[in-house]
Formats: structure tokens, sequence, C-alpha cells
């Protein structure tokens, strides 16, 4: 979980350094993201003195966290503490009477009756939430942390104990649960295990294994249908004498081979005459023949090693195990996709605790409400401050909805089900977040369960700040924001800076490491720059069930698999990407259904696809009376393969007047087919060079130059 980044620093100080201007000597070994994580704990652990936070002068941290150091009086928790102690003392006293809490609350509740602002303080050790713990106006101020030094772990669920192994191998633990609840993750000594599924997940985590493909459905069933019913070949599917509790993880979408959309869905029935099964649909979700699935949550799928399958009706945990050493691991049952509520808690600092195994809820489908939880969860309240903590194995980490001025700073999130960090909305009263500021903050491994997911997700968020982040190995998006309902959950004024983004886009056909959204139809007056990204791909399959290989980009097939480095969608407008380092990755920068975007002065290398992809469809036939031409100029551009597209321009709606090219320095292997213009402006046809792309009048004054 924890790596090295010398590398980053050499190539783009800016985690550390973001606006110094002076790079780290090539080499440095510093795990930069836990360094900061480190300085802001203790800068706010319950014991900081008032000098803690000048350990970050000189970071990019400088001056983010004044005024969050210990306040008022402390109230002290424990895993071995009792709660009809005082709580206040750290550990219990020589004579055993008196001691810390050993519920954060019955700590939070004595910080009520005492009244101004204070801090509770956890101890080191293992907390095992059963229950959300909710904070309210009663606890604006108030400051949740860590002892300095020491490492409180919340998990979300109990421990599973007293396990006993059955004639066929596989093990059980009594685990009683509330009719209404369930398990929805189990972890082993920190590890997600795989809840019963059908096909076995592959050994060696390839995601292109372990899947089932949807057939064609014969008689044919209406688009509209496909979000409540898929076929299925012959001999695919087991027999499946009881259904109940099973699950369908399903990437699809509206026509054969074209995978838009991800959900797990609760399959009704299996209708084995008609090859059919029947699901519990959303009103977004489509799928068609092609669509990639598996099943998951029916006993009778229990049957490899790491798999799960809870009995809610018998109060029992099947598990088989990896190895033979269960009886002496820590097992955790993530029962709550929320740890912490704090809605209307003004000015609340939660720092330094580490939150892991909970349930994975939290990242559905548009227009629902599913991705409402989160393991912190932030709600109407104002300045809110969640730093430096470790936030693992979740559903979401952090949520905010219908808050302002929150700041999300050192924490490092990983291993999550959905999205890392949301910041938004509800559907249906919209209300914004705006002010919010996320900086710093190492996120990996997001979208273990949900692909449709991102790093950092927002919406309905004016003036938002996202900056110094490191955010690795995402199913679709490393950050992306913007409008999906129109003016509801419009962003404005968004400025995304200074963040490194490798490997984003590793499971889904659409998607990308930076994205903006525009549905709402102005300007969102809003800047990427400087960002460093590498990696981005994707994972896409055919009709047949093959898969596209990685990197492919044909933008003559359709449907085919798309990724971008940067892009805005969904008439976005209104845009500057500037100055951004863009290598490794499929499409560099694009532009879909928007006006009056400016990409300037960034460097793109090592690219298998297009640098500059421009496409009016979701914009199509809105020309508002503002628009001016999107403008590509002053970048830098390395076309490393011999059919390596500089641009592809795709707007029979706008024509020519859609984009302006000027001023670009191409390097190394263009030739008379590395521009393709649509409609056919160039006199040698849709295909053309530089030289053909001046003369119609689409560039000027750009450079071909070769390469060293």
């Amino acid at each position: 979980m924890r790596r090295r980044f010398a590398l980053i620093l050499s190539v783009l100080p800016v985690m550390l350094f973001p606006r110094s201007g002076n790079p780290a000597p090539v080499g440095t070994e510093i795990d930069a993201p836990e360094r900061l994580q480190t300085l802001v704990r203790e800068a706010t652990c319950a014991e900081a003195s008032a000098t803690s936070s000048a350990k970050l002068n000189g970071t990019s941290l400088s001056g983010v966290l004044s005024g969050s150091t210990a306040a008022g009086t402390i109230f002290y928790v424990s895993p071995d503490g009792k709660d009809s102690w005082s709580g206040r003392l750290p550990i219990a006293d020589q004579q055993g009477g008196d001691g810390p809490f050993a519920s954060i609350e019955r700590a939070r509740d004595a910080a009520r009756e005492k009244g101004g602002t204070n801090t509770i303080a956890l101890g080191k050790g293992d907390y095992y939430l059963t229950q959300p713990i909710v904070f309210d106006a009663r606890d604006a101020g108030l400051i949740l942390t860590a002892r300095c030094n020491e490492a409180p772990i919340l998990h979300g669920g109990p421990r599973v104990r007293d396990w006993g192994q059955q004639a066929d191998g596989r093990w059980t633990a009594p685990l009683k649960l509330p009719p209404d609840e369930g398990v929805g993750d189990l972890f082993v000594n920190g590890i997600r295990q795989t809840r019963a599924r059908f096909p076995n997940a592959p050994a060696d985590g390839d995601p292109r294994k372990g899947w089932l493909f949807a057939a064609k459905c014969n008689p044919a069933i209406d688009m509209r249908e496909g979000n409540t019913r898929f076929c299925f070949h012959a001999g695919d599917l087991p027999a499946m004498g009881d259904t109940s509790g099973l699950g369908v993880d399903i990437v699809g979408g509206y026509q054969p081979g074209s995978q838009w959309g991800n959900d797990t869905l609760p399959v009704v029935s299996i209708d084995a005459a008609h090859r059919t099964v029947n699901t519990k649909g959303t009103g977004y979700f489509f799928t068609a023949e092609g669509s990639r699935y598996f099943l998951t949550g029916a006993k009778a799928l229990l049957d490899a090693p790491g798999e799960w399958w809870y009995d809610l009706a018998a109060g029992e945990l099947h598990y088989i195990p990896v190895d033979q050493s269960l009886p002496d691991s820590v097992v955790v049952a993530g029962t709550l996709p929320t740890f912490f509520k704090l809605d209307g808690a003004n000015g609340m600092v939660v720092s330094g605790l580490e939150f892991r195994d909970g349930a994975p809820d939290g990242s559905g489908k548009f227009y629902t409400e599913t991705r409402g939880f989160g393991a912190i969860r932030i709600e109407h309240a104002a300045g809110v401050k969640i730093v430096g903590n470790s936030i693992d194995n979740v559903g979401v980490g952090v949520h905010v909805t219908e808050s302002k001025d929150a700041l999300i700073v050192g924490n490092v999130i990983a291993d999550v089900a959905g999205n890392g960090i949301y910041v938004g909305t509800n559907y249906g009263t919209f209300g914004k977040s705006n002010g919010a500021r996320i900086l710093s903050n190492h996120l990996h491994d997001i979208g273990k369960v949900y692909i449709e997911t991102a790093g950092i997700w927002f919406q309905a968020a004016d003036n938002v700040r996202i900056a110094d982040n490191l955010i690795e190995n995402t199913a679709q998006f490393g950050i992306t924001g913007g409008s999906l309902w129109g003016s509801n959950d419009a962003v404005y004024n968004a400025i995304i800076e200074h963040n490194v983004i490798h490997n984003a886009n590793q499971q889904t056909a659409d998607g990308g490491a930076i994205k903006m959204m525009g549905e709402q139809g102005n300007p969102l007056n809003s800047i990427i720059r400087s960002n460093l990204v590498t990696g981005t791909g994707h994972l896409m399959n055919r009709a047949d069930g093959t898969f596209w290989p990685p990197g492919y980009e044909n933008t003559s097939e359709w449907p085919s698999p798309i990724s971008w480095a940067i892009y805005t969608d969904g008439k976005a407008s209104g845009l500057r990407i500037e100055g951004n380092t863009l290598s490794g990755n499929v499409t560099a920068i694009g532009i879909n259904g928007g006006w009056s975007n400016l990409v300037v002065g960034n460097v793109i290398t090592g690219g298998s696809g297009a640098a500059f992809r421009v496409d009016d469809s979701t914009g199509r036939g809105w020309r508002p009376p503002w628009a001016s031409p999107n403008r590509i100029e002053g970048n830098t551009v390395s076309i490393d393969s011999s059919g390596g597209l500089a641009a592809y321009v795709y707007a029979p709606d706008h024509g020519p007047g859609y984009v302006q090219f000027a001023h670009n320095r191409y390097i190394g292997n263009l030739n008379d087919k590395s521009f393709r213009i649509s409609p056919g402006i160039m006199r040698s046809g849709e295909f053309g060079s530089l030289l053909d792309l001046q003369k119609a009048g689409g560039d000027t004054g750009s450079v071909v130059v070769p390469a060293e």
C-alpha cells in the first residue's frame, strides 16, 4: 500500500513543494503522501502544541490547518476503558477506579454536557463499531482525533470469532445480525475476501478473466427492457435451485458490444427454458449482447478458497479459507457503510484515525441515492476538516453533501468499493457543496466493486480546489466533476491543479484521468492545470467476449473503447486546460460537445491514440450566443508511431468553426494522414498533413520538427 515516489518527485515535485519551482533532487527517497499525513497527524493530535502546525511550513499544506489543534477539555477513549469512568484520564489510574471511556458515543455525550469546543482523543487499539456514530449541531467545533503517537483503528463491523471447521473443508462461525442488516464484505487480516461467485475470480487478478458474456436474445427484446433482463448462452450457468440472495455484477450498454455502465443488480429469477436472467434493474442501466457479468451471493456458488457466504436466517457465516491459519486470523464482517455521520456539525475536525473494513455500499447509478453513505459522511455542515486519516476497505472514503467549505487534507484512501472522495448533493434537493478544498491526499485502488467511480468526484460544488493529490489505479476516473442533471448540479470556478494521476480507467470502456461535465449548458469558468497524467487505459470486450488490446484506439470503429487523459463532456464549456504533462496515455486531450475551451501549453508524449480528439456529438445542434471556437494552441506533442494521429476532429454539425489549432509544436512521426478532420475541409480529403490543414485554414503557425 505504501510506495516510494522518488521518481514522481524528480519529474514533478508538486506533492511537497508545488509552487516553489525548485525540483527535488533525483533519487530522493521519500514517501511524499505519507510524510504529509504524518505531519498532519502531528499537527492535529490531541496533545499537539500550538507550534506543531509549523512543521507544515514549506509544504503544500502551509497554513491550511491553523486552529485545528486541541482545544477545551480532552475526553479520552480506549478499548480498555469503561463508560462509567470520567473519561478525563488517558489510561486507568492505579486503583482502577477511573480512566478513559470505552466508547466514542459516551465521549461525545460528555463533550456535549461540558459545552464549548472540546476534544475527543482516541488511544491505540481496535474499535469495532456496530452502528454509525452521529454528530450534529451540538458537536460544532468538536475535535475527534488520535492521541499523539498512537494509532486507533475503527472497524466497520464486528470481529468474527469461534470458527469451526466442517467436514467438507468449509469453516463456519456464528454471526447474529438484525433482520435488515447483512454482511457487505468480509476481511481477513485486513484483506477483502470474495463473496461467493460464478465464475470464480481469477487467481492472477487479470480483469479480463472471470466473466460470462450475455447472449443475443431470441426473440429480441426491446432496448428499454435491457435494464431488467438479459440472455445467456446455453451451458453458461450452473443449475440454481435456490436463487435467494443472488445478484449479478454486470458491465453493459444499450447496444451489442457497448459497455458504458456497471452495477450490481438483484436477480429476481432465472428462466432456464428461455435462457433469460430477470433482474431488479434501474432506470438508467441497460444490457445487451456481449455485456459481461458474473453471478454472486448465493450459497450454491461457494466453492473456492477466499469465498464467503452469509446465512442471515441462521445467523451463520460460511467461509473457505485461503490457508489453515484462520483460527489465528483477525476476521471482520463489514456491516457499516458509514462509520461517522456529521449532520450539521459545523467546524468539526476528524484527524489521525484509521477507518477500515466497512460495507461496500455507496457508488451506484445516476438518479439514485445509492451514493449516500461514505465511511465519513458530512451533511448540511460548514467548515468540517477531515485531515490525516487512513481509510481502507470501505464503500466510499469521504462523502460530502450539501455542505460548504469542507477541507479534506493529507488522507490516505485505498481499496474502496466506490468513490474515494465525493463532494456534491442529494438528488431532488440539489443543495450545493461550495468551497471544498481537497489537498495532498493519496488515493489508490479505487472502484473495487463499482467501476463507474473516481478517486475524487464532485458536482453541485462551486469554487472547489483539488490540488497536490496523488491518485493511482482507478477503475474509471482519477478526478471527475461537473453536472449530470443540468443547472441543478452545475459546477463553476473549479481549480484542478498539481495532481499526479497514474493508471486511471483500468476497468471501463469510456473514462479517463480528469473529466469535466457541463450539462447545465453555460461556461464552467474552470481550470485544469499543471497536472501529471500517465498510464490511462481502458477495458472493453467485443460482443463475442474477446477484448480489445491495451491502448487500442481506432477512430473508424464503433462501438470501440475510448480513453482520455483529460477531457470535457456533455457541453462542458469555458475550461482552460493548461500546462499539463500527459505521457503514456491513449487519447491525451478531448473535447466533446462544448464551446470556448482553451487547450494551451500542454506537453504530450507516448500516447497510443490521438493527441487531440474533438467531437461535437454531446452538443450537436447547440450553439449558444456566447459560443466561440475551441482553441488548441501552444502545445508540444510527440508522435511516437507512424500511425499515430495528431488530431481527430469530428464535427459535422458545427463544421470547421468548432475548433481552431495554432502554434503547436509537433515532434516525430507525422505524415500525410496525421490529421483526420470531418467534415472534410482539406483538399486531401478526410485525412491530411499539417500543411493540408493549414492550407484549409484550420491551423495557424504550428510546426513539425524531427525527433531527436
